[in-house]
């Protein structure tokens, strides 16, 4: 009898460290998912609007202009850092981090493996720092895409996308490609840590 409550409450502890280990685990990926679907939302949003009165020329002076101070102003809104990233980046800022290139390389090779991808997020140390990665693929998903990021882009545009980005490795893509990722990072709170 006395082992059989002994199991039942180490099965109790058990089973409660694994709740409040998935409970530490959810908050961060709810608030990561929040940041990358709030900028994914309103960036398309400001792309739609400005592509409907201008064409890809309008896209690439929101690109320029627009996009970095959005991602800014959503990290602030949410609470978290955030970005985006490409092993073939457009802006240099938007280049990733050794961790942010192993999955963008991973999500690569299984792409042409034919499996699918999806977000990665984990709880990491990094410079004696706990911090919370997550990780969303973007992918070239509309043919829209394609008239910035495609092979068969207007004189117009490639003279705004070099004239804006010299440096540019954001071309070449087709349909389905993997484009990038958003990538967010959340500080552990120093009680947690």
């Amino acid at each position: 009898m006395k082992r059989l409550k002994l199991f039942i409450g180490l099965l109790g502890l058990l089973m409660g460290m694994s709740v409040g280990q998935q409970a530490q685990h959810d908050a961060p990926l709810q608030r990561a998912r929040a940041a990358a679907d709030a900028l994914f939302t309103r960036l398309l949003e400001r792309l739609n609007t400005e592509y409907q009165q201008g064409g890809a020329e309008r896209g690439v002076q929101v690109c320029a202009q627009v996009a970095q101070s959005l991602t800014r102003q959503i990290g602030r809104e949410q609470g978290v850092q955030i970005r985006r990233v490409s092993t073939k980046n457009r802006n240099p800022r938007n280049a990733p981090d050794a961790w942010e290139r192993q999955v963008l390389q991973r999500w690569e090779r299984e792409l042409k493996a034919g499996k699918e991808i999806g977000e990665v997020a984990e709880w990491r140390t990094e410079r004696g720092k706990r911090v919370y990665r997550y990780m969303r693929p973007i992918k070239i998903a509309t043919p829209l895409c394609l008239e910035c990021h495609g092979t068969q882009i207007k004189p117009e545009v490639r003279r705004l996308i070099r004239e804006r980005y010299p440096n540019d490795k954001a071309t070449g893509y087709q349909l389905g490609d993997l484009r990038g990722a958003f990538s967010v990072q959340i500080s552990q709170p120093k009680e947690a840590q």
